[in-house]
């Protein structure tokens, strides 16, 4: 039996999708097939797989994120927009008309701006600290915030100096962020108000050309420590193109491009049950 799959990109992010509404992966994807599947080189190539799942309650859908080291995770904010998309492409929810849908991380809101973007409203962040002083080799101050993940927040006045590079795996497994570490992100303040990212992953163990989780995780460190930040927010990732953060009597929001590239289908041998 073949197995049809999606591939998706949000702002850079990309995933491998795999729809189990009709529960044809009873046991779901194994983490040998994910961590295969997402390697790039030799399978599909991914930095994680989202599975989109039928509701359990109210929800128009619910979904599964999966790092690429075939381990499972709480939420995904790019992840999360394209499975809106995904799932809009799927005839499960209509464009413009917003919806609920759930992750490991709890309830979300989503809304499926064109059929190639998407926005959703998180589960409510929480700040644990502000621009606390870590040992990195140099002296950084780190904020930390969980956006559904712990994501490592650093600002800094430039990205390409080579302390990303350096510091960013130190500072995904530093102690304190918690036992099982966190994100890291290097942030810059642009003077238009927007911000330049880069995000290191854990699960991926490497840099990632966007990361919505941690957009909305240094968007909130702005406005906690410069009194003059506005939202909505610009966020300018790895790849060139641009998330925006913002917040309103739902919570906080999360937009930007999530679109399929291309479908496929995985062999026999490769599938989600091998």
């Amino acid at each position: 039996m073949s197995f049809e799959f999606t591939k998706m990109s949000g702002a850079g992010n990309d995933f491998i999708v795999l729809d189990s509404t009709g529960n044809p992966y009873s046991r779901g994807p194994s983490p040998g097939f994910i961590a295969a599947v997402c390697r790039r080189g030799l399978g599909v190539g991914a930095d994680g797989l989202l599975e989109l799942l039928p509701p359990s309650g109210g929800e128009a859908f619910r979904m599964s994120y999966f790092n690429s080291d075939g381990g499972r995770a709480s939420m995904c904010g790019n992840g999360a927009r394209c499975i809106c998309s995904f799932a809009h492409s799927r005839g499960l929810v209509n464009l413009g008309e917003p919806f609920d849908f759930t992750s490991d991380s709890g309830l979300h809101h989503g809304l499926v701006l064109t059929p190639d973007s998407a926005r959703i409203w998180m589960t409510e962040p929480t700040v644990s600290f502000l621009e606390k002083p870590f040992d990195l080799g140099i002296t950084c101050p780190v904020s930390l915030v969980d956006t559904g993940v712990p994501h490592a927040v650093v600002l800094r006045e430039g990205l390409d100096d080579g302390t990303f590079e350096k510091m960013a795996p130190v500072l995904r497994r530093h102690p304190g962020t918690g036992a099982a570490g966190a994100n890291a992100d290097w942030a810059m303040l642009l003077p238009d108000g927007s911000l330049s990212l880069r995000t290191f992953e854990r699960g991926v163990e490497g840099e990632t050309l966007a990361c919505g989780t941690g957009a909305v995780a240094a968007v909130m460190v702005c406005l906690e420590t410069h009194p003059g930040f506005r939202l909505p927010a610009s966020v300018h990732v790895a790849s060139g193109l641009c998330l925006t953060v913002g917040r309103d009597d739902r919570g906080w929001w999360l937009s930007g491009e999530a679109r399929a590239v291309y479908r496929g289908i995985l062999l026999p041998e490769n599938g989600p049950e091998a």
